[in-house]
């Protein structure tokens, strides 16, 4: 066996570390080995003669794509740390593609560093670890490296929280035991917008992760993430980059170290995202970036996706541009931050959209960093009607503002987004998009004319109630229905859409039996028809509503709709001129600063507190 290289004089320093499976989290994302042949004990993997241990996973790869498009490195070198005897293989993998062999050595260890130098790929994917024990092994480390030094990473992280305090602890937690090895994480700001956090074990996680706590009222996660930036913005650690992140996420704390080294050698007009995975389906991609397209529909990068298998891996051997980074984990550089300025109050849904497009105008490109992820409930199930009116209000503010980015959607279109939820029976949904349309041509003033949170308040009242019944305790969810997609061509749409209408009108289907159910993102008029249906509140389907026609309902809606659609057509150009025209105001430091301290609401008793 050959001798452990070594580069004398020569400092080599970290790029991405080979994470070891985390407990609680799937291990196949992290590693590929038999079952029972690996045991992670004292930060170590322990293993069995024979065992391959194959790291070419989602969280383990090297993906070339993003290095070689976004970063600032030159040689890449192998660093390992173990005791045993080992075979180390390198490959390059492509989706579609055979494995080629890059490197394969034959090595002893007994805990001191081994280095091996990898050639250049020429060409991009995704390197691949794997090693095969040629004897009982213990692996202590392992990472991918390189000759080049890193540039100085000061990390501030905002957290905007509102009554989920357990799942709030679990993250402190996990943020004080990275903040313990992990000395570029200068600042920590946590921005409570619910009830005084309640429990003392709650507290004692605020102070290990040494996080400094600002209260204020319900002003959305816009004007949450919003005031941890603006604190950023004057952090005495002079942060480098500052990271947006959910509170209600379920986190590898080892993310924030992936991150940081990511920044280290990042370009620096580059704004980083971590993907967002299911909690309910722990495997799968719900998004990593997303583009925006014609009429601002949302398409994310990778969606319903499974991260075990290669081909979706495959989706990252070139790391293409997004428009914006989601907000569960979404890493910005302070410069960008100083030059954009702060977000807009949209209070929420659509503002990290703004906020990635308004950087994108500013030369700051939003990527995804592949092989960081954190967990977070899937969206599908949440489907109250107030939730739609930002969804849709946010859209068409967007939209008017960032035309370069996508077409905005054509009044056509606008009526369509009016009529489709009145033929799926959402009533509610129908009433939440008929005030988006009308806020939105009342232009940006309306806006602060009352405060935020007043303002959510009244509109959650409002559009509260999800559209639909509850299943009967006990009734089993119908299996799921067929996916339609809506028609492309206008004309067709047209043709669905007046014919739905009709159906409905006449009572067609009406006292059908329920026989197909569907998850949120599935309901369109093409796929479930003019009678009754099952909506799946959840994934599984544990928690199901029926949607039925309402003829009355139907109709009224229809005459409502169609008269704000008249409206919208005459003022729909001069609606978008006053939001270009006045929304940089909105998003001006004095303007938020008037908004925070309107919501003061002062520190809780025994809390540590910031009012910056």
């Amino acid at each position: 066996m050959n001798a452990p290289g070594i580069f004398p004089n020569e400092p080599i320093h970290r790029l991405q570390e080979v994470l070891f499976p985390a407990p609680a989290r799937p291990p196949d994302l992290y590693l590929q080995a038999e079952p029972g042949a690996v045991e992670v004990s004292g930060g170590t993997l322990a293993c069995l003669a024979g065992t391959r241990l194959d790291f070419g996973t989602w969280f383990n790869s090297f993906y070339l794509g993003f290095w070689s498009a976004h970063a600032q490195i030159r040689r890449l070198i192998l660093r390992l740390s173990f005791h045993g005897a080992l075979r180390i293989t390198v490959e390059l993998r492509r989706d579609g593609v055979p494995p080629r062999v890059l490197a394969r050595q034959e090595v002893e260890g007994a805990g001191e560093p081994f280095v091996l130098p990898l050639p250049d790929p020429g060409e991009v994917g995704r390197l691949a670890l794997l090693l095969d024990c040629l004897g009982a092994c213990r692996l202590v480390e392992a990472a991918f490296c390189t000759d080049v030094a890193p540039a100085p990473v000061r990390l501030s992280i905002g957290i905007c929280t509102f009554n989920r305090e357990e799942k709030l602890r679990s993250t402190l937690d996990n943020l004080a035991r990275i903040r313990a090895t992990l000395p570029e994480l200068i600042d920590i700001i946590l921005v409570n917008q619910g009830d005084p956090l309640a429990t003392p074990e709650t507290r004692a996680a605020l102070d290990r992760a040494g996080a400094r706590l600002i209260h204020q009222p319900n002003l959305g996660g816009a004007g949450g993430f919003t005031r941890g930036l603006d604190a950023a913005c004057s952090s005495p650690g002079d942060p480098t980059h500052h990271l947006l992140m959910d509170d209600d996420i379920a986190l590898d704390p080892r993310m924030i170290r992936r991150l940081v080294e990511a920044l280290a050698y990042a370009r620096p007009d580059r704004a980083l995202g971590g993907a967002m995975l299911e909690t309910e389906r722990p495997r799968v991609l719900h998004e990593a970036g997303a583009r925006l397209q014609r009429g601002w529909g949302v398409a994310s990068f990778g969606t319903g996706r499974a991260l075990g298998r290669q081909e979706t891996l495959g989706l990252f051997d070139r790391v293409a541009r997004a428009d914006y980074n989601g907000w569960w984990f979404c890493a910005v550089p302070m410069a960008a931050v100083r030059r954009a300025g702060l977000p807009l109050p949209l209070f929420i849904r659509g503002d990290d959209i703004e906020y990635g497009c308004r950087l994108g105008a500013g030369g700051v490109a939003s990527v995804t960093l592949p092989g960081c992820a954190v967990w977070h409930d899937a969206f599908a199930g949440k489907a109250r009607p107030w939730l739609t009116y930002y969804d849709y209000r946010n859209l068409l503010v967007n939209a008017a503002l960032h035309p370069q980015v996508a077409p905005p959607p054509a009044p056509v279109e606008v009526l369509g987004a009016l009529f489709a939820r009145l033929l799926c029976h959402q009533y509610g949904m129908a009433a939440a998009v008929r005030q988006a349309v009308s806020d939105y041509l009342a232009g940006p003033g309306q806006i602060d004319r009352i405060p935020l949170a007043e303002r959510h308040t009244q509109l959650s009242a409002r559009f509260s109630r999800e559209d639909g019944q509850p299943l009967a305790p006990g009734t089993p969810a119908p299996p799921p229905g067929p996916a339609r997609a809506r028609p492309q061509a206008i004309g067709r749409v047209v043709a669905l859409f007046l014919r739905r209408f009709i159906q409905i009108s006449r009572g067609a289907g009406r006292g059908d039996p329920v026989t197909a159910s569907y998850s949120l993102h599935q309901i369109t008029p093409a796929a479930v028809g003019p009678g009754p249906y099952v909506r799946r509140a959840d994934p599984e389907g544990r928690r199901c509503l029926i949607l039925s026609p309402h003829r009355a309902r139907l109709w009224w809606g229809a005459l409502a709709a169609l008269a704000l659609w008249l409206h919208y057509l005459l003022r729909h150009r001069a609606a978008a001129r006053r939001w270009r025209d006045g929304a940089s105001a909105l998003a001006e430091r004095e303007a938020w600063a008037r908004r925070f301290a309107g919501a003061c609401a002062g520190p809780q008793s025994g809390d540590r507190s910031d009012g910056a």
